[in-house]
């Protein structure tokens, strides 16, 4: 050290640069979930604001790419004459690609939720997955590996006669800042001898982080809806398909149930021809709208129709697909690249590409590569793939409770 020069303080008294808290959230924002697992244990103030901090939360989901999740449903390949209990496989849940190279689909989160009563179909909402089934409800953040196990209600119990009796919804109430799930039930059904049937329904709320047991809402569904079919969330509103077999009439539309007030509506369908099939019809968020796809009225074209409001709907038949092959259900699952991802019947995806209007890359899920997280082992051995999800999935912070 020359004469003149001050000795710098020892590291123990240096200060640290100072990052203030809008600048170390918006940096933490923009990392994956499993970073930020890791980093809420660096101190108490950054685990407040990974693990509760709602606006910090909402901040993430946005910054977050989405990709394709599935999941195969599977059931036991023989009957058995004993007594004995039937194996019961891990619900596993895995990450696809539409465009990957390879057929290995890579396990993203296993749980141990399934079982063999009738799985209905899963939904969606900000990194929230709803696992429903006719004997219980579940809620999975598989970003964070935490699950909610829904109470038990008496609208789970099925009426005299009758077989699945249930249909279920995930949604965001802006109003409150929670996620609700919602249960449609048949309290009961009665054949009437003159034909048909009389039925009584009920709807059932659960709020995430609030409720110890669902509420019945006070006025009562004023339709009955599919059973199994699960709503779509848009905008607010849970949106099921109308049972038209049950109401032995048209369906008058599409029925809605509001997440801020928890009421009813009707939404009109839209003007595509008067013979809607609405049990073959499906619906679908895409790109911020939402969608009906529908077979066409000559029965070799399918229609896609978008709208953006659930309370005065204007549908615009968006696209039209004329194909030499049209299969009775074609759900679309996610648009990206100038593409529709389509999954058909229960066991495949295609895409349409909307520039040259040709469906290509025909993916056979059933031929994808799966660890089975029950085993250990690649495939589901004794056990039968009868179907899959697939939905597009957001990666999130989102709490289960």
């Amino acid at each position: 050290m020359n004469d003149g020069e001050t000795a710098p303080p020892p590291a123990s008294r240096r200060k640290a640069p100072y990052m203030s808290h809008e600048l170390v959230s918006e940096i933490l924002s923009r990392l994956p979930v499993e970073s930020l697992v890791r980093f809420s244990l660096v101190c108490k103030t950054w685990r407040a604001t990974i693990s509760r901090d709602a606006s910090f939360h909402r901040a993430h989901l946005r910054s977050q790419k989405p990709w394709l999740l599935i999941s195969p449903h599977t059931q036991e390949e023989y009957w058995r004459d004993d007594d004995a209990p039937l194996p019961m496989d891990k619900v596993g849940l895995y990450r696809w690609e539409a465009h990957q190279e390879g057929t290995t689909a890579p396990l993203v989160h296993a749980t141990d939720l399934s079982s063999d009563d009738p799985m209905h179909g899963f939904a969606h909402c900000d990194g929230l997955l709803l696992l429903p089934s006719d004997a219980a409800v579940h809620v999975l953040n598989p970003a964070t590996r935490r699950t909610l196990t829904l109470p038990w209600s008496p609208g789970a119990d099925p009426p005299r006669f009758h077989g699945s009796h249930q249909a279920f919804g995930l949604g965001y109430d802006t109003h409150s800042n929670t996620y609700k799930v919602a249960r449609f039930f048949y309290r009961s059904v009665y054949a009437c001898a003159i034909g048909g049937y009389h039925y009584t329904t009920g709807m059932e709320v659960f709020t995430i982080g609030t409720d110890r047991h669902w509420r019945e809402t006070a006025m009562q569904p004023p339709y009955p809806v599919l059973a199994r079919r699960t709503a779509t969330f848009f905008k607010g509103s849970l949106v099921w398909t109308i049972d038209e077999h049950n109401l032995q009439d048209a369906a008058p539309g599409f029925l809605c149930f509001g997440l801020e007030d928890e009421s009813f509506a009707v939404m009109p369908p839209p003007p595509c021809h008067p013979s809607l099939d609405y049990t073959v019809s499906s619906l679908a968020e895409l790109q911020q709208e939402l969608c009906l796809t529908c077979v066409g009225a000559d029965n070799k074209s399918v229609e896609m129709w978008m709208c953006n409001n659930v309370n005065k709907p204007q549908w615009d038949r968006r696209y039209t697909i004329v194909s030499t092959f049209i299969p009775r259900t074609l759900c679309p699952i996610a648009a990206f690249d100038g593409e529709i991802l389509f999954k058909e019947w229960l066991l495949r995806t295609s895409r349409y590409d909307l520039r040259t209007k040709a469906f290509k890359d025909v993916t056979r899920l059933e031929d994808l590569t799966y660890h089975n997280p029950s085993t250990g082992t690649v495939g589901y051995q004794t056990r039968v793939i009868t179907y899959y999800d697939v939905i597009l999935y957001v990666p999130s912070l989102i709490p289960t409770r």
